[in-house]
């Protein structure tokens, strides 16, 4: 049975682009952006210039626009910034769907995704488009948790879709002092932050709660993290092979009907097919109510315990 296409859901939310704000009817929405510099990246622009700041958001917004006036209306303005997307656009097989779509939760919040591409049927990829002129490490983990976000809140307003990746679409051609330009076209891919983290922040906000960050880990642990993780696939390596010879040794035993071999170093035993019998209690005292089994459970300490996963 063929899978229907999915058209995008309009959100009913109103944007004043001038003053930037979100309305839905009467009640005006929070969007992400202010969110994230309130409860993760507080000092954002601590020691920058407001001229600065101010510029830098004028070349974003006229790079943007420059942008979506391509995908909308197919037209050229000549900048470099057009150019390098296009070429992106064309070497990755992106396929336009929309521009500056707005995504909510139709109660609390509401924010613009600059670019979603569609996939397939039910699949959509979502951008962000960047024009800092240095891609800081808080600057991507802030642009992670933001297009995390705007993931959980496209497949909130669109029950049936499914957001496939995630990337930034870093693009600057600025002129230096020197004459030369400061130039930067990439297409950054993007680890999605699971939904459940993304809510639990949201909800933190609208408590008034500083919300605890899962990825704040101590700099010392991440530096492990590495090593942590050769050690993780070399340990599952190692249990696979060591699967595999078992498998084989047991075939060569139950062939050749041994039960017990030695080595100088090893001793290998073949344990005999049989049937495990176990209590299933939660049955029994499902057919007797009646019985108090608190005399006969028995209660003990367990430690605590790390788990990994990757």
């Amino acid at each position: 049975m063929a899978t229907k296409r999915i058209e995008l859901k309009d959100s009913g939310v109103f944007f004043n682009e001038e003053l930037h704000q979100y309305w839905l009817g009467n009640k005006q929405l929070s969007g992400i952006t202010g969110m994230l510099q309130r409860q993760l990246f507080p000092d954002e622009f601590e020691g920058i210039p407001e001229y600065r700041i101010k510029s830098a958001a004028e070349y974003g917004t006229d790079v943007h626009t420059s942008i979506e006036d391509f995908d909308k209306n197919w037209i050229n303005d000549g900048t470099q910034e057009v150019a390098d997307y296009i070429e992106i656009y064309k070497d990755h097989g992106l396929v336009h769907e929309c521009s500056e779509y707005t995504v909510t939760d139709s109660k609390n919040w509401a924010s613009n995704i600059d670019k979603v591409y569609r996939v397939d049927d039910t699949t959509f990829d979502i951008c962000d488009i960047k024009t800092y002129g240095t891609m800081t490490a808080e600057k991507l983990e802030k642009a992670r948790f933001q297009l995390s976000i705007y993931a959980y809140l496209f497949e909130l307003q669109n029950k049936k879709a499914k957001v496939g990746k995630l990337f930034i679409m870093h693009l600057r051609n600025k002129p230096k002092k020197d004459g030369t330009f400061d130039h930067i076209a990439d297409l950054i891919p993007i680890s999605r932050i699971p939904s459940e983290i993304c809510k639990e922040l949201l909800d933190c906000d609208l408590r008034g709660e500083q919300f605890e960050n899962p990825y704040n880990i101590p700099e010392e642990i991440r530096n492990h993290e590495s090593e942590i993780r050769e050690l993780i696939q070399t340990k599952n390596e190692v249990e696979e092979r060591l699967s595999t010879l078992k498998s084989k040794i047991l075939l060569e035993m139950e062939m050749m009907d041994v039960k017990l071999w030695f080595t100088d170093t090893m001793r290998l035993t073949r344990k005999l097919p049989g049937i495990r019998t176990s209590f299933d209690l939660q049955a029994f005292k499902n057919d007797h109510p009646d019985i108090d089994f608190e005399s006969y459970m028995k209660t003990s300490k367990v430690a605590g315990s790390l788990v990994i996963a990757i």
